[in-house]
């Protein structure tokens, strides 16, 4: 398949297309007219053409008006995870003027703060261009605004938060920086002298080796397997130094329960010890 004359969105409707074809079991006009807002004859054009790209994928059914997955159907434009099919229901609108009962799929959204796209525009321009803000920030040990000089390269979200990877002047050192936390106008103070290149932490990958508590009985110890996709007993899960922390706090690894049902499952002792440098 010779992809490289597709432009991003015709990509982008291509992955919609896989993504309900592989979740949901059909695709039809209708899922497209829904979120692209389109008319049927653009929609079925999207289809002529994806057909087109990827023939052995789809197969069209007229009794169920539409287009089924083949025995051979893989992903070429999706990624193949469920999280990308719970992305497009809430981007269709489907839930949030229908019930879990029509859909059959609740998304649990987070608390998160609405963070303003003043704040973030900024921000991004550096990242971009390599360049310093002066920009107001407030932390926990320090809770009244006060200026930072930072050079950011990257944002990251957590699953909760999002972050600001950057090197702050006055720490001289890489710091994460929650985004919601910055305040005012940022000022920019030239090119940046420090990149993501001189990040240690951020350029230096570790592997979590996550299995289930020993404590548990073998047939439990096999279900959590099947759950996280084990390979012998373990999963292993290469993961930037700089976000390890977030990765444990996300599979509940950074506390240790008394009951093994509660804890599930454990960072692998050997491994523990190996990355324990770059956890609180």
């Amino acid at each position: 398949m010779d992809t490289t004359r597709i432009s991003y969105q015709e990509a982008e409707h291509y992955r919609i297309i896989e993504t309900f074809a592989q979740w949901e079991g059909r695709i039809n006009a209708t899922y497209l007219q829904n979120i692209l807002k389109i008319s049927r004859q653009k929609a079925s054009d999207i289809f002529h053409r994806y057909q087109q790209q990827a023939p052995d994928n789809l197969s069209y059914d007229a009794s169920v008006k539409g287009y089924l997955p083949t025995a051979d159907f893989q992903p070429r434009f999706a990624q193949g995870h469920i999280d990308e099919y719970g992305q497009l229901l809430a981007r269709s609108g489907c839930i949030d003027y229908l019930s879990i009962f029509e859909t059959g799929f609740c998304y649990l959204d987070a608390p998160l703060r609405n963070i303003s796209s003043s704040l973030v525009q900024p921000i991004m321009r550096a990242i971009r261009d390599k360049l310093r803000i002066d920009i107001g920030y407030t932390s926990l040990s320090s809770p009244e605004y006060e200026s930072r000089i930072i050079s950011p390269h990257c944002l990251v979200f957590d699953g909760i938060r999002w972050h600001v990877r950057a090197y702050c002047e006055k720490n001289g050192d890489y710091r994460d920086f929650v985004l919601s936390r910055f305040n005012g106008e940022a000022e920019f103070e030239g090119p940046a002298t420090y990149t993501a290149e001189q990040d240690e932490r951020w350029n230096h990958w570790l592997e979590l080796i996550i299995q289930p508590d020993p404590r548990l009985a073998k047939e439990k110890r096999r279900l959590l397997e099947l759950d996280y996709q084990m390979e012998n007993g373990q999963r292993i899960i290469p993961v930037r130094a700089a976000l390890v922390m977030y990765l444990t706090q996300r599979l509940r690894l950074d506390r240790y329960e008394s009951n093994p049902e509660a804890q599930q499952i454990i960072i692998e002792p050997e491994c523990r010890q190996k990355i324990s440098a770059y956890l609180p």
